[in-house]
């Protein structure tokens, strides 16, 4: 099972190096021209002050060094950039993102596209779907239609031009239709897919999750959870017992986005299980779920947990709960009036 957020945490800047002055353009070119070589698992603060907000006369002293390292090279490159980013959200490497877009490597424009996490501008998305459409890489395509998720749900909101929304939308569902793709593509297609009100969304969650292929019921089982519609009741209830981990995992965090109360007293169960991404996820889950029982699952495991990375799971989803539980008091106070 792949942890999601695993990398912002084991890659986050400290925090003595969070205010910083832009260095030199020449600094950044060596610090660039050293990367080929070095294998460090993260980029150097050089890199990463260095790219942020690169100007088009800075960019046009980089780009020639940039363009001579490898594929490879570049993807480690963005995806330690993107690592910062997550960490720090004041950094900003969309100038670099949008150029790799158009990178001869498939390795360069699938880490490319990662690193456009928080642009959500009609030119990236744009790219995206050009991207999704035509890209010669079945794992760039992949990525595309993932990312393109995001803009979906905007485009329900009404926050991206109508076109463009049903563009993305028509892209992914041909997408995860074709059985001739691959099944990655597939998978992304459905799970960005589900983010609309599409009528075909439920059959095709429905199908999915029927179909056989474990991967592809996993798709179905996140999609459900994006839904936000609790027509998914019975089979994430079912799934939360279930002896497959990431389905589990994926259940959780459905219900957390459904808001399920039902799943309440399993999910209690869940946030004490040995599978640290399964216990992560419940926890988040009863947070985002709140209410008298859930938050006092949660006030009972913030005097038994002792790792920093739960407490620090911990402590949010009790806000968050008891976020929710103050408004649920308000109702209620409303109701009586």
């Amino acid at each position: 099972m792949t942890d999601r957020n695993a990398d912002a945490r084991d890659y986050a800047l400290p925090a003595d190096e969070l205010l910083f002055n832009k260095p030199d353009v020449d600094d950044v070119l060596a610090a660039l021209a050293e990367t080929e070589s070095e294998q460090r698992q993260a980029a150097s603060p050089t890199l990463v002050y260095g790219l942020n907000e690169l100007s088009p006369a800075e960019w046009q002293r980089l780009e020639g060094v940039w363009r001579r390292l490898s594929g490879a090279t570049k993807q480690r490159v963005m995806r330690r950039l993107n690592e910062s980013s997550e960490a720090l959200f004041e950094l900003n490497y969309r100038e670099l993102g949008l150029r790799g877009l158009y990178d001869k490597s498939a390795l360069a424009r699938e880490a490319a596209i990662e690193l456009l996490w928080t642009d959500e501008s009609e030119r990236t998305m744009s790219e995206f779907i050009r991207l999704a459409d035509r890209d010669p890489s079945s794992v760039v395509r992949a990525g595309a239609v993932k990312a393109l998720g995001r803009f979906i749900l905007l485009g329900e909101y009404g926050d991206v031009p109508e076109a463009l929304a049903q563009e993305a939308q028509q892209i992914a569902l041909r997408l995860h239709r074709d059985k001739t793709e691959p099944l990655e593509l597939r998978r992304r297609a459905l799970e960005a897919l589900a983010n609309s009100s599409h009528p075909q969304v439920h059959d095709l969650i429905s199908k999915a999750y029927a179909d056989g292929n474990h991967d592809l019921k996993i798709s179905a089982i996140f999609a459900m959870g994006r839904t936000c519609s609790t027509a998914w009741r019975e089979i994430l209830l079912e799934e939360l017992d279930s002896r497959d981990n990431e389905a589990v995992y994926e259940a959780t965090s459905a219900c957390g986005q459904i808001q399920l109360e039902d799943s309440v007293p399993r999910l209690g169960e869940l946030a004490l299980s040995d599978d640290r991404e399964v216990k992560l996820s419940a926890i988040w889950a009863l947070g985002e779920i709140g209410g008298r029982q859930a938050f006092e699952i949660l006030s009972h495991l913030d005097e038994v947990v002792e790792d920093d990375e739960t407490a620090a799971v911990l402590e949010e989803a009790l806000d968050t709960a008891g976020f929710r539980r103050s408004l649920a008091g308000l109702d209620l106070n409303s109701e009586d009036e």
